[in-house]
């Protein structure tokens, strides 16, 4: 039997959004945070599996979108005329949310009425989509199969906590019936977009299924129920790695989450992949999420670049991010055998110093100018004079 190489990362729940007042005042995005939010849009745009249209949502970041409709005789208005955009701010919701979440994005529905004269009421949505960049682009680096997931899941979500309520705005007939007696003093119901994720769990699921089975791992998504636990305590065996062909030969990787969890851990010493710990409030169900991946072969290049090195070349180009960040990420790559260097030798004159050419190497690297081997030879460079350790 292939013994194991067990990397386990334990990540508690980062997909949650909330719902931020209308009074918040705008904050501008950071270069970075910029950054991170057009490579994670374009990451999603390119994807080919099926999900949840959410293109309504996406043109309200180029340009307002306007739903009118009228209202019944004897409501108190007679046309409502709803104005939706949505700008991309900087990162401000505290790192642990409520319930100890710790948020990956959020989608803030931000409504006022601001005119009502002759029946006719005007409502504009001034919406406000954040990402996390300490969860999205990590100090600590986890397999990067499961971050690029993890990533995209967490956009989705947030652009669903948009598009759900956009629907609604466009063909509920019941929130159209609301809304068409309301005055400027009465609250909105933000209640379609979902923040209590009925909708959107099932569809992110799905979604993280569908991305994790593209990139040849197998997710689990395990409902632990009170009744299943000993005053809370539970362990449960998930699968064995033998039923799945792509883990039966090979060690694994497993990067796993927990909702209404503590405690929690993933064992496989041999076949079965067994997960335990305790349920937080012990009378709700705690749901667990793994993906399970191989472990990627040993080669003698880079045989597939994890997008988010991409970004942190181009980040660390720019100044956006430190030498120390740019670096680990290379040595992140190097200690898990993702990216392996042949033909290395010892320099007699070690330097602390990065030159600059290495710097617009990794600029020209992101931008696509210049190939995986040219960037590997700036990386070769940095390992031989001692800036960068090596096995």
């Amino acid at each position: 039997m292939t013994f194991l190489n067990l990397l386990i990362l334990f990540l508690i729940p980062l997909v949650s959004g909330s719902i931020d007042s209308f009074d918040d005042k705008f904050i501008q995005p950071s270069i970075a945070e910029k950054q991170i939010f057009k490579n994670l849009l374009e990451e999603f745009l390119k994807l080919d599996i099926d999900l949840e249209d959410v293109s309504g949502i996406l043109t309200t970041f180029e340009k307002p979108q306007i739903v009118t409709f009228p209202c019944n005789p004897e409501d108190v208005n007679n046309l409502v005329v709803n104005v939706v955009e949505t700008r991309h701010a900087g990162f401000t919701v505290p790192e642990e949310h409520e319930g100890n979440v710790i948020v990956g994005g959020t989608y803030s529905w931000q409504c006022k009425i601001t005119t009502s004269s002759k029946g006719i009421i005007t409502m504009d949505c001034d919406n406000t989509l954040k990402l996390n960049p300490d969860v999205i682009n990590p100090n600590e680096k986890k397999d990067f199969r499961s971050q690029e997931v993890d990533n995209l899941v967490i956009i989705y979500h947030e652009l669903l906590h948009g598009q759900l309520m956009l629907d609604a705005i466009s063909s509920s007939q019941e929130w159209r019936n609301d809304v068409c007696n309301k005055t400027p003093a009465d609250k909105i119901d933000y209640s379609y977009s979902d923040k209590q994720h009925i909708v959107i769990d099932p569809l992110q699921e799905e979604f993280a299924d569908q991305l994790v089975k593209k990139k040849d791992g197998v997710f689990f998504l395990e409902e632990i129920s009170p009744a299943e636990t000993q005053n809370g305590e539970f362990s449960k065996k998930i699968t064995s790695r033998f039923e799945h062909i792509q883990l039966a030969n090979s060690g694994i990787k497993v990067t796993y989450r927990g909702i209404n969890t503590n405690d929690l851990t993933v064992t496989f010493p041999e076949d079965d992949i067994t997960i335990s710990g305790t349920l937080i409030d012990k009378t709700k169900s705690g749901r667990v999420w793994l993906y399970v991946f191989p472990e990627p072969t040993t080669t003698s290049n880079l045989t597939e670049i994890p997008q988010w090195i991409k970004n942190n070349a181009a980040w660390w180009s720019e100044g956006t991010i430190t030498d120390s960040d740019f670096l680990n990420g290379i040595e992140f790559l190097i200690q898990n055998n993702i990216l392996k260097i042949q033909g290395v030798e010892n320099n007699s004159q070690p330097s602390e110093e990065i030159p600059l050419w290495i710097r617009n190497n990794a600029q020209w690297w992101s931008s696509g100018l210049i190939s995986d081997e040219d960037f590997l030879t700036g990386i070769k460079y940095l390992i031989e004079v001692g800036i960068i350790s090596y096995p």
